[in-house]
């Protein structure tokens, strides 16, 4: 929820934490009439693969590799990486970690968000 000084700033500690498990960590900052999350992901490997995600992101990868699985191909994203998949059924996608060792990434979200 935005701060009490400003719609645009959401402060890491009034940040709400959606997530805080082994596999992954979730921050999230909601800007109520914009309809998009801004949010701070930290995904371990190991685990069952995620589910199809439907949902659009713009990714900025902080730390760590992230892959991204579609139906018709893959991509890897390093550090100052960045991606941007619009959201629906045609640009379904799994993400994954590569590697041994964490991976720290920031993402809006936007769109649809039910996952498939």
């Amino acid at each position: 929820m935005p701060s009490r000084e400003s719609p645009y700033l959401v402060r890491g500690a009034e940040a709400a934490t959606l997530g805080d498990g082994y596999l992954l960590a979730v921050k999230e900052a909601s800007f109520p009439g914009f309809g998009i999350a801004l949010r701070f992901q930290e995904r371990r490997p190991g685990g069952p693969p995620s589910d199809w995600c439907i949902t659009g992101h713009s990714i900025f990868v902080l730390d760590g590799r992230l892959r991204y699985e579609f139906d018709d191909h893959a991509v890897e994203a390093g550090p100052g990486d960045m991606l941007h998949i619009p959201a629906g059924e045609a640009h379904r996608h799994k993400p994954s970690v590569v590697g041994e060792g964490p991976v720290r990434y920031v993402l809006t979200e936007f769109g649809e968000h039910p996952r498939t």
